[in-house]
């Protein structure tokens, strides 16, 4: 009896790994809220040593957007460690940041979001950013 539990024991715990394995994350996923009454848009995200900025659709009003992005897949062969950034210009063409993610690095994961909770007069945004990252 001892010895098929421990055999079921076993089982089941590779069974807990193989789809914690399979279902792990790769890279960030990242949720975009509009919550203002402007159509926001030329918001990117970008980080060091990326291949190309990944560019996010225009908002409407009350519309939200989410993406992943891994790393591994987007960046250069130099990547190593970087900070994920948001940047968008204002209405004079100043060019905004807001980190995302303040610190990462290859095989980091997680999870951000982001809402955009008002425009000032210059076209700059307030937005609330909460981000959760891990090994």
């Amino acid at each position: 009896m001892k010895r098929k539990l421990s055999i079921l024991f076993v089982l089941l715990t590779g069974l807990v790994c193989l789809v914690g394995f399979i279902f792990a994350q790769d890279g960030f996923d990242i949720k975009l809220s509009n919550q203002t009454k402007y159509k926001i848009s030329g918001l990117y995200v970008t980080f060091e040593h990326i291949s190309s900025p990944i560019q996010i659709p225009s908002l409407a009003p009350g519309e939200e957007y989410s993406l992943n992005v891994d790393p591994a897949q987007l960046s250069t062969e130099d990547f190593d460690e970087a900070a994920l950034l948001l940047k968008y210009k204002d209405h004079t063409g100043k060019t905004h940041t807001e980190y995302i993610i303040g610190y990462f690095e290859k095989g980091y994961s997680g999870e951000a979001s982001i809402t955009i909770k008002s425009v000032r007069p210059n076209g700059k945004l307030e937005m609330d950013i909460h981000e959760n990252t891990s090994l």
